[in-house]
């Protein structure tokens, strides 16, 4: 096969089933919002459409850290659905801010919080929330709780067990110490 011009194959080599766009040969329609790139090489009376596929090249410092290397030295770095986790992971993507802190009574602090990004799944809401400490504190006394509803708490024996510590007033407080929390003079749990 002989090379034209750049990476496009020279016309003469293309085969008769070349006349078919790329997306049609392999039993797939291309989507309406898809872009699609053809070149139609024209050399003499054969003509051939041939399907060119998008590729993009993004630049930006996307890490907030500027690069004091030349442009030169830099390599671009590619990014698809299978190389994703590890290209954020070294990318060591971080956020850092201060929030109004809406956890306690003292509204007027605010609550400084630190995120750290290693894969795609840290975007979600629970990954979040078990990175800032106020709020993992109170999924763990949820998923205790919840732990609670389940075949333990069915437990005759254990119920009675649990109702006995929390009417117990020194225990209770004993207890909520080793929850990092600290009851009130309305006996309300509160974060500490």
């Amino acid at each position: 096969m002989t090379k034209g011009i750049g990476s496009i194959p020279n016309i003469n080599d293309l085969q008769p089933e070349m006349d078919i766009p790329m997306s049609k040969m392999h039993g797939s329609v291309a989507p309406k919002e898809r872009i699609n790139i053809k070149y139609v090489p024209a050399t003499g009376d054969q003509q051939a459409e041939v399907e060119l596929p998008l590729k993009l090249l993004v630049t930006g410092d996307f890490l907030g850290r500027g690069d004091t290397s030349s442009l030169e030295e830099r390599r671009p770095v590619r990014i698809d659905k299978d190389s994703f986790n590890a290209v954020l992971a070294e990318a060591e993507v971080g956020l850092q801010m201060a929030v109004p802190s809406t956890l306690c009574a003292d509204r007027d602090n605010d609550l400084n919080v630190h995120l750290h990004f290693r894969s795609i799944n840290d975007f979600g809401p629970d990954a979040i929330a078990r990175q800032v400490p106020e709020l993992n504190k109170l999924l763990q006394l949820r998923e205790a709780l919840v732990a609670l509803k389940g075949p333990m708490g069915n437990v005759p024996a254990f119920r009675k067990h649990l109702q006995s510590l929390l009417s117990d007033e020194v225990t209770r407080q004993r207890l909520a110490q080793e929850l990092d929390l600290v009851l009130d003079a309305t006996n309300t749990v509160t974060d500490a």
